[in-house]
């Protein structure tokens, strides 16, 4: 249904009871008149809640989000910062998805996976010092043979075109 303003409405209420419903044509013009359909919803509307203004819904309270819930949350997160969302979600009996908008709207924290890394001992710098020099050598050999076959080909080429 298009939206009429309260006045076309309260029109379309007035000429629905004086004359029926084939008479707002002559009201609103042929093009702008509403349709059957659109004067039984606002006849039905008017006759069960007594208006024809529009109703607003009511918002869902949050059940979740709430500053208990967002408090315990930013005190877990003090105590322990490395449980997961899931884990945390068992422990605190706040759903998932709710724990997970607490951390990033309300306290401004970001997801992030823990990655482990491997502890280096003393004996690895040695290891890593061989291994440097190894790949510094190796790839001058590798240059270098590189040169001396592009120095060939260019003299090659150079021959042919003397010949």
């Amino acid at each position: 249904m298009e939206r009429y303003t309260l006045q076309q409405r309260i029109e379309i209420i007035k000429i629905h009871y004086k004359n029926g419903e084939n008479k707002t044509k002559a009201f609103f013009g042929r093009r702008e008149a509403p349709c059957r359909t659109a004067i039984q919803k606002l006849v039905e509307k008017f006759e069960l809640l007594g208006q024809v203004s529009d109703v607003k819904n009511k918002t869902r309270a949050r059940r979740s989000r709430t500053t208990e819930n967002i408090a315990a949350v930013a005190q877990s997160v003090e105590e322990n910062a490395g449980l997961s969302i899931p884990r945390r979600s068992l422990e605190l009996g706040i759903p998932q998805t709710s724990l997970h908008r607490i951390l990033h709207k309300d306290l401004g924290l970001k997801a992030y996976k823990v990655q482990l890394t491997q502890e280096l001992k003393p004996a690895d710098h040695q290891q890593r010092r061989v291994f440097a020099d190894w790949e510094a050598t190796s790839t001058s050999k590798i240059v270098a043979s590189g040169a001396r076959k592009t120095q060939e080909l260019l003299l090659r080429s150079l021959s042919i075109l003397n010949v």
